[in-house]
């Protein structure tokens, strides 16, 4: 969707989304609830920087004028959550650097907090994106796409029922647990073919002991392949709920736009 006829006094929010098939703008003016979106692939062959490079170019998001309430950036690389008592911002670094294998310890290191969950989600974020965006857009944030999904779902969380939360996102799928009030269990799957998600989901769910008639798996995010992980977890799990945007949440109208990937809405909704 392009961007024209922009209000240049017009506050709004720009969010870059990066994901493993390519990069996404999405820009957002309150005063009208107005979302723009474009998306740039990446190309098989060709440096993912150089795409990246090439979107803020061309971009008409990005070009946008006014004043901005909110830049930031949404990636979906490999994290790992420690809870706040054992954490130390400073070794944030090596203790990534020690938790994945070197094909995976490109990139700088960041973290957002989780205050409910009292856990720290740390992340990376490719070094020469990273400068890029930083150069581009004085003051950018970065956020894990878990990071609001994991504070949010635990706000809605029924303390007297064991649930096992699957969100969808492009290829991958975000599996995730509570237990007593605190994250009991992440991790992420790829997810672009259908058995492979099953299969996945119900390893977890062996794994953690659950129980197949009394508890809950909780389908999230907007893949085309939701309803049938679901109708095939169906035969072997008495509950299984699939949620949509506007059933976790009910108050906000970007909820309704069915532009918005869960975890950026997760986001905005959140921050905003």
């Amino acid at each position: 969707m392009q961007a024209t006829g922009n209000n240049p006094n017009q506050p709004y929010s720009l969010s870059i989304r990066l994901h493993a098939d390519g990069l996404s703008f999405f820009g957002y003016r309150p005063a009208n609830g107005r979302v723009a979106c474009e998306t740039y692939p990446f190309v098989p062959g060709k440096d993912p920087i150089e795409t990246l490079r090439e979107a803020l170019d061309q971009s008409a998001i990005a070009r946008w004028e006014g004043d901005r309430l909110m830049t930031c950036a949404l990636t979906q690389s490999p994290a790992m959550q420690v809870p706040l008592d054992c954490f130390h911002k400073e070794e944030a670094h090596a203790l990534y650097r020690l938790t994945y294998s070197s094909g995976e310890r490109k990139g700088k290191v960041y973290y957002n907090i989780l205050p409910h969950l009292e856990v720290a989600q740390i992340f990376t974020i490719d070094n020469e994106a990273e400068k890029i965006l930083c150069q581009r857009f004085p003051g950018i944030r970065f956020y894990h796409s878990h990071t609001m999904i994991l504070e949010k779902m635990w706000m809605l969380e029924k303390q007297s029922v064991r649930r096992l939360y699957a969100c969808f996102l492009e290829k991958e799928m975000f599996v995730f647990a509570y237990r007593e009030q605190r994250l009991a269990y992440a991790n992420s799957f790829q997810a672009d073919v259908l058995e492979n998600a099953v299969y996945f989901l119900l390893s977890v769910w062996k794994n953690l002991g659950m129980d197949a008639q009394a508890d809950e798996c909780v389908l999230l995010g907007g893949h085309v392949i939701k309803p049938h992980v679901a109708q095939i977890l169906s035969r072997y799990l008495a509950h299984v709920e699939e949620l949509c945007a506007t059933d976790v949440y009910r108050r906000s109208t970007l909820a309704k736009n069915p532009q918005m990937p869960f975890d950026l809405l997760s986001l905005w909704v959140n921050i905003i």
